[in-house]
């Protein structure tokens, strides 16, 4: 299982392809070293918490930029538009079903990554994703460990201003 998080002192992303077996990792940018939990973290179905940070909370997404998502959607309407201008609707259609079918098979094709809510590191492969232990992103979980993050933020800024 692969696992990749962000450096907590220089905001790197740093990739653990071997997660499972444990031990510690080092950040590229700083060289600062981070213990990781390994097989502690799974059981027989897979993945039951985060192997950065031990929390529960985790919460399943597409493995997917969002942003080029966005891209193919905003294309497909783009295109559309100007067949509908030159009063050609059936191909005006014909783009939107074809941008809505590449996004099913997108949908399908793509596989998921289980992304733990308060340090949001992700975990790819085998066993991160047990069946029904993890759902979709919860607003009212990701706030809440939003607020966290903003608060050790601020108690950190604070400290290191008054130090």
């Amino acid at each position: 299982m692969e696992l990749t998080y962000e450096c907590p002192e220089c905001d790197a992303s740093v990739r653990v392809p071997h997660a499972e077996s444990g031990g510690n990792s080092t950040c590229p940018g700083c060289q600062t070293v981070r213990g990781h939990q390994g097989a502690s973290a799974l059981d027989l179905e897979g993945l039951k918490h985060c192997m950065s940070c031990g929390t529960e909370d985790l919460y399943l997404q597409k493995d997917f930029p969002q942003g080029l998502g966005l891209v193919i959607v905003v294309v497909g309407f783009a295109i559309s538009t100007v067949f509908w201008y030159y009063r050609m609707p059936l191909w005006s259609y014909a783009i939107l079903l074809s941008s809505a079918l590449l996004d099913l098979v997108l949908y399908y094709r793509v596989p998921d990554v289980t992304i733990c809510y308060r340090c949001l590191s992700q975990h790819r492969g085998p066993g991160a994703r047990p069946d029904g232990r993890f759902r979709g992103f919860d607003l009212a979980v990701g706030e809440r460990y939003r607020q966290e993050r903003l608060r050790v933020e601020e108690h950190r800024r604070r400290k290191s201003a008054s130090g």
